[in-house]
């Protein structure tokens, strides 16, 4: 479904992404991970055709991504941004449907497709009335889930969505994007910081540090059977802060 073949990046001369290769099979979701600065968010932007390599080729749908043809493909994928990313001058409801409405979709298809929407995210009617600032930080992502989902796409972006959530929010919002990926069947590709959420949500997981891609691979091999000693230490370095405290209260 996604293909990137020898991606690099630089900013200001600072290559951020080297020579990475991935490729995302249809159907499943895979977890870009990393600690701060490790180009996650930056890879997933390229993915997207928000930001464009310096070299190789990145393909969605086996088509090259190309600029000619990126406005074309972004409208059969989704995006969801750590802050939802709702223009704050239109409704919850006007959000979900701006680029059906941009489209010239269908007025009575677009409505089933938000009542479709609505059932699956279990938003409340009458929080669509609402504008951003008047949500919650967890129904702003589930609008913003809403809004990426409206045109039915084949893959689903998010970068880094529960990360600014209280953790009650944050769990209980996690725990539902996870039905949802499972009851759609959707290709998804998360970056996320933490790998209790990865181990949640992903059927693969990509371990990058320093722009490289170190290891992708199942929760269960990351763990047995490590490619390098910084899967090993930033797996338990995530776990030490609930060990400590598991420690604390025995």
């Amino acid at each position: 479904m996604i293909r990137l073949k020898d991606i690099s990046k630089s900013f200001d001369g600072n290559e951020v992404i080297h020579d990475l290769s991935l490729e995302v099979p249809q159907g499943k979701t895979v977890v870009l991970i990393g600690p701060s600065g490790c180009g996650k968010s930056t890879l997933l932007r390229l993915m997207v055709g928000l930001l464009w390599p310096d070299r190789g080729n990145i393909s969605l749908f086996r088509e090259n991504l190309t600029k000619n043809n990126v406005e074309i493909l972004r409208q059969q994928v989704g995006f969801v941004l750590q802050d939802g990313g709702l223009f704050p001058h239109m409704t919850a409801l006007q959000n979900i449907r701006l680029m059906a409405d941009f489209l010239n979709h269908d007025h009575d298809a677009t409505n089933n497709r938000i009542t479709e929407l609505h059932e699956l995210t279990h938003i409340p009617k009458e929080l669509l009335k609402r504008y951003p600032s008047e949500l919650s930080g967890g129904q702003v992502q589930r609008i913003a889930l809403m809004r990426a989902l409206m045109l039915d796409p084949q893959i689903l972006f998010l970068d880094e969505p529960l990360g600014a959530l209280d953790p009650l929010n944050r769990v209980s919002l996690q725990d539902e994007m996870k039905t949802i990926f499972n009851q759609l069947g959707k290709t998804v590709v998360l970056v996320t910081h933490d790998m209790g959420e990865a181990a949640s949500l992903a059927d693969l997981i990509v371990i990058m540090k320093d722009g490289y891609l170190l290891q992708y691979d199942t929760l269960s091999t990351l763990s047995t059977d490590p490619a390098d000693p910084f899967v090993t230490e930033f797996i338990n370095a995530q776990r030490k802060p609930w060990q400590q405290l598991e420690d604390q209260i025995k």
